[in-house]
């Protein structure tokens, strides 16, 4: 946007211009502060801080010496694709590496809107374009300062961060029930597979005819650009596998890798490195194949249901199947006799069923709430887009 294309009362202002760094030191060994925050208490596009540390409760490093107060806006100068920004409620301590900023003038720049500026698309473009390094790549204070935006009149600005306001208190409504309602999934978990008085039976002693299990190809294929989708570990996760997929194989590489196994719709997938012991059903009916690291289940569905054996292995009892028999020390792995060797409930399939039909109906809830928050926090990026863009 030019100046000229600016309304009258908006002004086309550089970020230095309008907010400060805040650097006021603080030693935490000589201080009456009592917490502290690191960039792993900082949650990605959540402006809310909802964990801590306490000073005093281990060695914090030198770096932690930069005091913040309620109202500032912190910010990550680390991989800022992470979009760490936060707005303190209270004082603390942080390090160096997390900016303290705040306006300059509030009758410039109202401190209500800094953080939602900060979260705009524009100014994350921005960051991460400016940021140096590779392995653990970090902004400077000074490649921030030149970002330019529009920026409105004092009672637009108000406007703005007013209805951002509103959206963000209804996000927060929205996860308060999201946390309830995964308590309530956790409670009908722990009811149905952590029952001591529950015959459980090793998947190997079930025979081969009820649960087969293989894993992935254990030579990296030929990879093209498109094509059939092959998935990594880093593909599973919270019992759900992520379809946008970095790698490829060809149709031709596809049908060599699944000569003796070829995965298919309702199978379970469970990952035996690393961030081991996540299932995750096959949702599609479609071709895609997958490393070594993953192992695949399948179930004969007259005697167990592949969903209740996913959602045993997502609960607490399953996973402490997988702290059993996880092996090494620099990284932990489960291998395909190992799994093998899980010990599972089987209750009459008529049982099984009414503990899926429960599970998946709370299930159900949780997703529902999951894609409202998504839509809300669509919403709110929307808001100050379109507030900050400014009349043309």
């Amino acid at each position: 946007m030019h100046e000229s294309t600016v309304k009258k009362g908006w002004a086309r202002v550089v970020f230095g211009d309008v907010v400060r760094q805040v650097r006021d030191r603080v030693d935490p060994e000589d201080t009456d502060l009592e917490r502290y925050v690191a960039g792993e208490h900082m949650d990605t596009d959540d402006l809310r801080i909802r964990r801590w540390g306490l000073i005093g409760d281990g060695y914090l490093g030198p770096a932690f010496h930069m005091r913040f107060r309620p109202g500032h806006v912190l910010y990550g100068s680390r991989r800022t694709y992470l979009r760490k920004v936060v707005v303190a409620d209270f004082e603390g301590v942080t390090a160096n590496t997390t900016f303290v900023i705040e306006p300059k003038d509030p009758k410039v720049l109202l401190p209500e809107l800094l953080p939602f500026v900060m979260q705009t698309e524009s100014f994350h473009e921005h960051s991460v374009k400016q940021s140096k390094g590779s392995v653990n790549p970090y902004v400077n204070f000074s490649d921030l300062a030149w970002y330019e935006f529009a920026l409105p009149p004092l009672e637009e600005q108000r406007r703005i961060a007013a209805a951002e306001q509103r959206a963000t208190s209804a996000v927060e409504a929205l996860k308060t029930a999201l946390t309830r309602v995964e308590d309530v999934r956790q409670s009908s978990l722990n009811r149905h597979f952590n029952d001591g008085r529950q015959a459980m039976r090793d998947c190997a002693a079930l025979g081969e005819a009820t649960v087969r299990v293989n894993d992935g190809t254990h030579q990296p294929p030929a990879f093209t650009a498109s094509g059939i989708p092959f998935l990594l570990v880093s593909n599973i996760t919270a019992g759900r596998i992520k379809w946008e997929v970095e790698k490829h194989v060809s149709r031709d590489t596809f049908e060599q890798l699944s000569k003796t196994w070829r995965p298919q719709q309702d199978d379970v997938l469970y990952s035996l490195v690393g961030s081991y012991g996540v299932p995750a059903m096959v949702d599609r009916d479609a071709p895609f194949t997958f490393q070594r690291h993953i192992g695949i289940i399948r179930t004969k569905r007259s005697k167990l249901l592949p969903k209740f054996l996913y959602w045993y292995l997502m609960s607490p009892s399953g996973f402490h199947q997988a702290t059993l028999r996880a092996e090494g020390l620099a990284q932990k792995t489960i291998t395909l006799g190992a799994l093998r060797s899980f010990r599972v409930p089987v209750p009459s399939l008529e049982r099984q069923g009414a503990i899926v039909t429960e599970i998946e109906a709370v299930q159900e809830a949780v997703s529902s709430l999951e894609r409202r928050i998504d839509i809300m926090k669509d919403v709110q990026r929307g808001l100050v887009a379109t507030g900050l863009r400014g009349p043309r």
